[in-house]
This record gives structure tokens, sequence and C-alpha cells, in this order.
């Protein structure tokens, strides 16, 4: 008898990556509703029984994509802010360049509009984790600003779930018409709003940490 060879960890996760893959591509062409596991399976060249090997569900392959484009937008953003000194800076090249991504990712942006029907309890969960992620980012600058007296001395977590709204209102989960305003418009008076709403009252005392 001819030996059964094993699957390897890296074609496990070479099958793993052609699935998720394959379901993006589905969810932003079908939407998510009307996109089934064995279509999925399909494009990804591998039978329905063995995509159930990967993932239990759709839902666990959605939630795995959020996951995957978080990190990614997470990276691209420390790239560009890692050497700023200025925290009102980092904040305004995460504004700017969360819509550069989403404008130039479309899956979540399409995705969640496209199909609000697709809201499950379980994903509905899983972006607020993804919420609390992102805020927790935010606050870490926020904190700086404040140690540094570049931020008034606000709440941490307030401040930063208040901006990580703002970035939000704008980007996926935008609500108005582009037809309201220009992206030059977005870009110039959104972070400039920012900085004057987080500027030390006139007159203030920095802190030590902002002196040297």
């Amino acid at each position: 008898m001819g030996r059964v060879r094993s699957t390897t960890d890296e074609e496990k996760q070479r099958r793993r990556e052609m699935i998720l893959e394959a379901a993006e591509k589905r969810f932003r062409r079908f939407g998510y509703s009307k996109t089934t596991m064995e279509e999925i399976a399909g494009d990804a060249g591998i039978s329905k029984g063995t995509i159930y090997i990967y993932f239990k569900n759709k839902e666990e392959i959605f939630t795995e994509l959020l996951d995957k484009e978080t990190l990614e937008l997470e990276r691209l953003m420390y790239g560009r802010i890692k050497n700023m000194q200025s925290v009102a800076e980092q904040l305004k090249t995460i504004f700017i360049g969360t819509l550069d991504y989403l404008q130039q990712h479309p899956f979540l942006y399409s995705t969640l509009r496209r199909d609000v029907e697709m809201v499950s309890p379980r994903i509905l969960r899983h972006t607020f984790k993804i919420e609390d992620r992102y805020v927790s980012v935010i606050e870490d600058y926020v904190r700086r600003g404040i140690e540094t007296g570049e931020i008034e001395k606000y709440n941490p977590h307030l401040t930063a779930y208040i901006l990580y709204k703002i970035f939000e209102a704008f980007s996926y989960g935008s609500s108005i018409s582009e037809d309201d305003y220009s992206r030059e418009e977005i870009e110039t008076l959104i972070p400039e709003l920012i900085r004057k709403a987080l500027l030390p009252a006139p007159g203030k005392k920095k802190s030590k940490a902002a002196q040297k």
C-alpha cells in the first residue's frame, strides 16, 4: 500500500488563505447573504467537505477576514506614524490613512453597508471587540499627548472613544452622501477641529515632559 502524504502546516496555511481570498471576493461581489460555503469551496478549488476542516461556518470566515483587515490597517498606520513626535500629527495621519485604506480596500465598507441583515450577534460582538482594540490604541497616543502637554487633560478613554467615532463616521460608518462634501474638505476640517479641541487652554503650563 502506498503511504498517504500528510498535509504540512505550510499547505494548511496556504489552503486557509485560498479560502479567505475566495470568500472575500464572493462577499464583495455577491454580498454575504447570497454567498454559500459550497460556492466559497468551489472558488477555492476544494470540496465542500474540506472547507469545514478549516472553518465551522460562514460567520467564522467573515470574522477572520475582519481580523485580517484590522491587523493590516494597524501595521500600515504604525509604519506611517512610528517616527513622528507630535501626537496631533499621528492622529491626523491615522485619520487620513484610514480613509485611504478603506477606499483602496473596500471589503469592510461595502459588505457591512450592503448586507445590514448579516449582522448576527456573533459578528456584532466581534466588531465591538475590534472597536475596543482601536479605541485602546488611540488611548495610548492620547495619554502620551497628555503627558507631554500637547493635549488637554481630559479623560483619556473617553477622548479616544470620541476620536474613534469621528474616524468611523467618515469611513465605513458614514451615513452621509459623499456628494455633500469633498475629500479635501474632510482631510482639512476634521483633523483641524480635533487639534483645536484637544489643545490645552491658552496660558496653561505644559507638563515637565513637554518642557524638556
